[in-house]
């Protein structure tokens, strides 16, 4: 969320100072592996209507606001490539995978890294 805040020109130094913030300054561990489970905007919103029976009202202040959630989709974005996060598709095709799709993508990325440290 912070990070929608801050310049697209300004994002690497931001994540930079935050990874040197977190990491060193006060000591928090590295990850091994962050998965970033990647849903399409277009295909969140379907979810979200059939969540909601169609009524848009129910929707938070958050799911509302399209352009907020495409900026935070994009700074997440940015952060995987900064960082190199596994990025696992959640969608095909405008539809959601099923949940055992997602599942067996998530234990393949895991596998790989148990098995080669």
């Amino acid at each position: 969320y912070q990070m929608t805040k801050v310049p697209q020109e300004k994002r690497a130094e931001f994540m930079n100072w935050l990874a040197d913030h977190e990491y060193d300054k006060l000591g928090l561990p590295q990850p091994d592996l962050v998965l970033f489970l990647d849903m399409p905007l277009e295909v969140s919103q379907k979810l979200l209507s059939v969540r909601y029976n169609g009524d848009e009202s129910k929707k938070d202040i958050h799911e509302r606001n399209l352009a907020f959630m495409s900026s935070c989709r994009e700074s997440a974005m940015a952060a995987a490539g900064h960082w190199g996060w596994r990025i696992i598709s959640c969608a095909e095709n405008g539809e959601p995978l099923p949940i055992e799709d997602i599942h067996k993508k998530i234990a393949e990325e895991i596998k790989e890294l148990v098995e080669h440290g």
